[in-house]
């Protein structure tokens, strides 16, 4: 009988485990939903972020990716944030130290779930992701091919 027990309870601790698994947002996830945002944008790459939140007193963290883009073509950057965490992303495009894009617009403090960008020179390009305000998120930055021009 004391078997039956422990195992019931084995079972019930596996189940209730397995349903708090499956209810957060995976990394896997934000890639299908950023596919859908980046519309008819082909997929080329994703970049997954989680931080923590920024300590009192500290720079925001941030994680940095360099890609290679190519002259003459358009590409899509959307962004897709975990219901799972409080962080908006903020995603910037630099060459060097020159602002390209954002999706997210410092005058008006508004974030947009993608922007686009026309590649005059093709080059080693730097992505940046931090969370608004410095707090903790979990995000993924999809690169994404629209057309040559």
């Amino acid at each position: 009988m004391k078997y039956r027990y422990i195992l019931f309870a084995l079972f019930a601790i596996f189940l209730f485990g397995y349903s708090l698994k499956t209810n957060a947002q995976s990394g896997q996830e934000l890639v299908d939903i950023c596919n859908i945002i980046a519309d008819d944008a082909t997929y080329l790459k994703d970049f997954q972020v989680k931080l923590d939140a920024a300590k009192p007193g500290e720079e925001k963290p941030s994680s940095r990716f360099s890609v290679v883009l190519s002259k003459n073509t358009i590409y899509r950057f959307s962004i897709c944030n975990s219901k799972d965490y409080p962080g908006k992303a903020i995603v910037q495009l630099y060459d060097n130290n020159r602002l390209l894009g954002s999706n997210y617009i410092v005058a008006t403090g508004k974030n947009y779930p993608s922007f686009d960008f026309q590649c005059q020179s093709t080059g080693v390009y730097h992505i940046f992701i931090d969370f608004k305000e410095g707090e903790q998120g979990l995000a993924v930055a999809l690169l994404s091919f629209v057309k040559k021009f």
